[in-house]
């Protein structure tokens, strides 16, 4: 009879931490913008070549065309996943496109995963620098297209998906002030996600993301840069068939980074530290998140 009542006990802590697992990997997604995060980490490269020059007479003679291709890897508890972006400017015009690629999406409460491309996104940009201000503007637009793996294979027939099956689009306005060996910046950046309908026939509406951005670097000596964002986003409650769900999601996240260019490289490292999570009243949702890390790799083609 103990041998049972322990072993009931057991599943049940078993079972509660298995749910809490499942929320945690449902709040990461909640509270992450794949496109959003893009833009906040991969600068557009006018500023770079600002800063390069900002202790010139002339810190706005940037090159009149670059383009720049990165690798960035980012590793949470629930996934590891390398990002492909690439970007190209020509005056005050860029475009870009990133294509993500998971090498393990893991399915939560289980020992399962799966690997596959994810959604690609593709953006356009007008970015201005002031000079007199000594500042830096950018617009940005970007749509997420669903090109990932709705059912990708994870094992014992168990399948998991890659995508967030929606056509979204993002909306960001940056600004980047130069002061000496300071870069200040501010990021609004607004996403209006689509509209899936799955095999049930029921319409979701995942609802949209904000997020607010500001942050600073520090360019130390050896041009070895150091720099801190911080994070407030909210995902909007969703929609199943028009009833609204209560899975609105507020958070604030913590992003120090690390930079260091070695001629037409540029290499990167970071983390997104959760810091506040409201999430609904939930037994087993308690609002929690997992911490990513992610290293990135610039080079500029020309």
């Amino acid at each position: 009879m103990k041998r049972m009542v322990l072993m009931l006990i057991l599943a049940s802590i078993g079972f509660i931490y298995a749910q809490e697992e499942y929320y945690d990997d449902y709040n990461n997604t909640h509270s992450s913008d794949t496109t959003a995060d893009e833009i906040i980490t991969t600068e557009p490269m006018a500023v770079a070549d600002i800063i390069g020059t900002a202790t010139n007479d002339t810190p706005d003679n940037t090159p009149e065309q670059d383009m720049t291709a990165s690798a960035e890897a980012s590793i949470s508890e629930f996934y590891k996943k390398l990002n492909i972006p690439i970007w190209y400017r020509w005056r005050e015009f860029g475009v870009s496109a990133t294509i993500p690629y998971f090498m393990s999406r893991d399915v939560p409460m289980s020992d399962l995963s799966a690997s596959g491309i994810g959604d690609i996104s593709i953006g356009f940009s007008y970015g201005k620098f002031l000079a007199e201000q000594n500042t830096y503007l950018d617009f940005n637009v970007t749509a997420k297209l669903p090109t990932g793996d709705d059912k990708a294979d994870a094992g014992d027939g168990v399948t998991v998906s890659l995508t967030t099956e929606t056509l979204d689009i993002t909306g960001a306005i940056s600004a980047y002030y130069f002061m000496d060996d300071f870069t200040y910046k501010g990021n609004i950046i607004y996403t209006m996600n689509g509209k899936y309908t799955d095999d049930w026939d029921i319409e979701h509406d995942r609802g949209d993301n904000f997020l607010f951005v500001v942050g600073a670097d520090y360019r130390w000596q050896y041009n070895l840069t150091f720099g801190l964002n911080a994070n407030y986003g909210m995902h909007a409650n969703s929609e199943n068939d028009g009833v609204e769900g209560m899975d609105k999601t507020i958070f604030m996240d913590l992003k120090p980074v690390v930079k260091y260019p070695i001629n037409l490289f540029e290499f990167v490292a970071g983390a997104k530290i959760p810091l506040y999570t409201d999430t609904p009243d939930d037994s087993y949702n308690e609002g929690n998140r997992n911490m990513v890390f992610f290293f990135r790799t610039n080079y500029q083609l020309f």
